[in-house]
């Protein structure tokens, strides 16, 4: 129902109907910020993003023409802005000095060894370049096809597929060199 219900909801707010679009942000808001949040970091930061992310939708849906999914051309929206926030605060993708201050308090109580393993993960994603990051995090987080992705990151499919593959094996050497510590 997830394509025939957003055709419905669309046409229903270009009607005139605004109120259907209040379950568009219903049905998107959380898979829209928890993208935007890995990106960001910080709540605050991630909650602005996806509040503008929902009103460059509804400003411009009436440009939307279904080639993609409505996930797919809302979370384009999102990447655009953060990357666009990011670009503004000149903030890298984390504050590293905030996480390995509390990594190391965490350490200090004694993390069980999945949540070292989720946190090695995290570090881990942001050593690689950002395409790469993104496409990783888009296939494994969100189970995107990677045609979906190509849409979402404004690259080619098979592009997407080469930094799938060259950030995994990435994950994959560091993930070696952590082991033989």
């Amino acid at each position: 129902m997830g394509l025939d219900e957003d055709r419905i909801l669309v046409g229903q707010v270009l009607s005139g109907r605004h109120e259907a679009f209040e379950d568009l942000i219903r049905k998107y808001q959380k898979p829209i910020f928890y993208f935007v949040q890995r990106m960001l970091r910080r709540q605050e930061d991630s909650d602005e993003v996806t509040q503008k992310t929902f009103v460059q939708a509804y400003l411009h849906l009436g440009q939307f023409r279904f080639e993609s999914s409505l996930k797919t051309w809302l979370t384009r929206i999102a990447v655009n802005l953060a990357n666009s926030y990011l670009r503004k605060s000149k903030r890298s993708f984390f504050e590293l000095n905030d996480q390995m201050a509390d990594v190391r308090s965490e350490e200090a109580f004694g993390r069980s060894e999945k949540e070292q393993e989720k946190t090695w993960l995290r570090e881990s994603l942001e050593e690689l370049p950002s395409m790469q990051k993104q496409v990783i995090e888009f296939r494994i987080y969100d189970e995107l096809s990677f045609k979906e992705i190509s849409s979402i990151v404004g690259s080619s499919e098979g592009s997407c597929k080469v930094n799938f593959h060259h950030g995994m094996k990435r994950l994959k050497e560091l993930f070696q060199k952590r082991r033989n510590r």
